[in-house]
């Protein structure tokens, strides 16, 4: 479907300086603030962005350049700003829903400086741009099926942690499919319990995992997952090596055959993970949460959709959203699995493990969190998946943040879970 975008209102509003250059603050730095303070738009709209500069000393020369796209992939306009002074101002609006994104680069006597924001133009109307395959659920039930006729075979090693305070730390591994095992940390907060329990499921990437003990001071039990069958607490050159070799690119491996895709083993090790949490005799199998980040949000939201023990989640910056944006002239968020594959076979997968997706079988409550200017998992991919949970709901959206943690979400990401299980037990 080809949607035209209009060209932008563009006034570029040169301003009297507020001070000379020689009298801006000591550090060279550029603000950048909107005309609305939670940087939300309606569609017709427009919004006025003003730039501040603050230079050291005597500049000599100064030059700003800015670009105004869409989720910062489609340029709309770029170019100079005729920037004479310490502000100016600059408008713009999208004609559909999704983000508009400002960047510029300040460059001053050789020195180079560069800010980027976002703001949100009616991100309500943003819907995913696929519908999941009619044989999703028979799909996920002969996955489920194929686990359960592996047994568990729980191993579990006490790993003492002196700064894990007021918790016990262990080593688990399971048994999941394809004669493989799944690891993690295991940590649980003194007493006798029953505790909620969280899963942890990590961003991408072939690292050790944190053992996430802040979850168990808040008096949760948490299993920190590591999904590529390695092994937790290892020397860091260990994993580097498969990061760099064996498991290189593994994002993409098997995805023209949803059946053998990376990730259908990693997820029914979550499922195995949490059908090991359910049977702790410490831990409320009634009070099972999930949280990630990136690819772990991303995991959030694909095992939430196909395992209704969860009973609430968190999601960060979540990847795997909306695999066939980029058809429709959309962002598609990571791996971007159609730029690597878009053969027929590639798009029949992406409907098995589209986050966005599976987002619409969630009926529990749901955290999530989006940077405006996320080159990695662009807004409106964020969004397309937000948009689709059918549960009690809330996001956090950072204009000024790319793919990271806003200030203080991680903190708040805990309590609010740790709140939401408590109440799912009563």
């Amino acid at each position: 479907m080809s949607i035209q975008i209009r060209r932008f209102s563009l006034r570029l509003l040169l301003c009297l300086s507020l001070f000379p250059l020689s009298a801006f603050a000591e550090k060279l730095s550029l603000e950048v603030r909107a005309d609305r303070e939670d940087w939300r738009y309606s569609l017709g709209d427009s919004v006025t962005f003003t730039i501040d500069c603050r230079n050291p000393g005597k500049i000599k020369q100064a030059a700003l350049q800015y670009r105004l796209s869409e989720d910062g992939e489609r340029v709309i306009v770029e170019g100079p700003l005729n920037f004479s002074g310490g502000s100016c101002s600059l408008k713009g609006a999208l004609d559909r829903p999704g983000f508009l994104r400002l960047d510029l680069t300040l460059i001053a006597d050789g020195d180079t400086t560069r800010a980027a924001c976002g703001c949100a133009f009616s991100p309500e109307s943003i819907r995913p741009t696929n519908v999941l395959p009619e044989d999703f659920d028979s799909f996920w039930r002969q996955a489920r099926a194929e686990l359960l006729r592996v047994p568990p075979d729980p191993r579990v090693e006490e790993a003492p942690d002196t700064a894990a305070r007021g918790s016990r730390r262990y080593k688990v591994s399971l048994a999941n499919i394809e004669n493989s095992r799944i690891y993690g940390w295991l940590t649980v907060p003194d007493g006798a319990g029953p505790f909620p329990a969280v899963l942890c499921v990590p961003g991408a990437g072939v690292n050790d995992v944190g053992a996430h003990a802040n979850y168990a001071r808040a008096g949760m039990v948490v299993l920190s997952l590591e999904i590529h069958g390695i092994g937790v607490g290892l020397e860091d050159s260990y994993y580097a090596g498969l990061r760099d070799g064996l498991l290189y690119n593994y994002r993409f491996f098997g995805c023209t055959d949803p059946y053998h895709f990376y990730y259908r083993r990693v997820i029914l090790g979550a499922v195995r993970a949490l059908d090991y949490l359910a049977g702790r005799e410490d831990v409320d199998s009634t009070r099972l949460g999930i949280a990630g980040s990136s690819q772990g949000g991303a995991l959030s939201l694909l095992v939430s959709g196909i395992d209704k023990r969860i009973k609430a989640l968190t999601a960060n910056v979540p990847a795997m959203c909306d695999h066939t944006g980029q058809l429709q002239r959309r962002p598609s968020g990571w791996p971007r699995l159609l730029r690597h594959d878009n053969s027929p076979a590639a798009l029949r997968t992406c409907g098995y493990y589209d986050a966005a997706l599976n987002a619409g079988l969630i009926t529990v409550p749901a955290l999530l969190a989006v940077g405006y200017v996320d080159n990695t998992c662009a807004p409106t991919t964020v969004y397309a998946a937000y948009n689709n949970l059918r549960g009690p709901k809330e996001i956090d959206g950072f204009p000024k943040m790319g793919h990271s943690y806003g200030p203080g979400w991680e903190e708040k990401a805990v309590k609010w879970l740790k709140d939401k299980l408590d109440h799912a037990g009563k």
